[in-house]
């Protein structure tokens, strides 16, 4: 499609108010192929040395990234931490190292995104260790309301699942998945239309009986996956991120769903890096 065309299309749009300036970016987008400019930024907040020291420390997935990029995560990393209000319980102390771990974690998810702010989710509770749940009764390490519009972690449960890369538990990717799932139900946005579009497109092949038998034959997949749709996707994202070769290797029709549901390639992104 020839660059003029795509802009007579946009100024259209705009024009008849069909879009908001947010849809119309990530139109734009989608249609030039431009991942950077689906993060774009003018002028991109900056970190201090140390703020940025914490996440190489923790995050493969950001020391993989181009410099550009960088700054781009550094950015919404700055955005979530000021958009959310995070709360300590249980006599500790939330420390502005834990708020850029799991605002890190929640940017690392959403980064192929153009929307990567939870709007429907304003507090994130931080215990030191699993907690009992005042709504269910019962000990969680972490959990996610949309009704409430909070996101709550076990820290202890949430660190494991940052030291250890491999092994597909990590809490952090988990409850922030049902949190980005929960909301794009919600929201009007054209990134939640294409998440929710793919993710459908998922569920569908889903049906497919052979398929079902490929992936309880291979393994990989950790049952409490298959108990609703909303935990099928938490468990898939933590594998994608954890695990990519794996997953591409076992599973490819459901990695290749996943890749594109978040428009980020894992596999890929750990290959360039290496």
């Amino acid at each position: 499609m020839k660059i003029g065309l795509i802009i007579d299309v946009i100024i259209l749009i705009i024009k008849n108010c069909y879009l908001n300036h947010l849809i119309v970016i990530e139109l734009f987008s989608l249609m030039i192929g431009s991942v950077n400019m689906t993060r774009f930024v003018l002028f991109p907040n900056s970190m201090y040395g140390a703020q940025r020291a914490i996440i190489a420390d923790n995050f493969p997935f950001y020391n993989n990234l181009s410099t550009l990029d960088k700054r781009y995560f550094e950015h919404r990393v700055l955005k979530f931490i000021d958009s959310h209000n995070f709360i300590g319980r249980g006599n500790i102390e939330v420390t502005k190292k834990m708020e850029l771990l799991i605002a890190s974690t929640a940017v690392m998810l959403t980064f192929g995104m153009r929307r990567y702010l939870f709007s429907q989710f304003e507090n994130i509770i931080i215990y030191p260790k699993n907690y009992l749940s005042k709504i269910t009764k019962r000990h969680h390490k972490g959990e996610t309301n949309p009704k409430l519009g909070t996101i709550v972690f076990s820290w202890d449960d949430f660190l494991d699942g940052i030291e250890v890369e491999d092994n597909n538990l990590n809490l952090g990717l988990h409850e922030l998945a049902h949190a980005m799932h929960f909301g794009f139900l919600k929201e009007k946005s054209f990134t939640a239309i294409v998440f929710l579009e793919h993710f459908n497109t998922l569920l569908e092949k889903m049906k497919d009986r052979k398929l079902q038998r490929k992936i309880v034959a291979s393994g990989y997949l950790r049952q409490y996956g298959f108990r609703n749709q909303y935990e099928f996707l938490s468990i898939l994202v933590e594998h994608f991120f954890e695990t990519p070769k794996e997953f591409k290797e076992k599973l490819p029709e459901i990695y290749k769903m996943v890749k594109l549901m978040l428009n980020l390639d894992t596999l890929k992104m750990a290959k360039a890096s290496a």
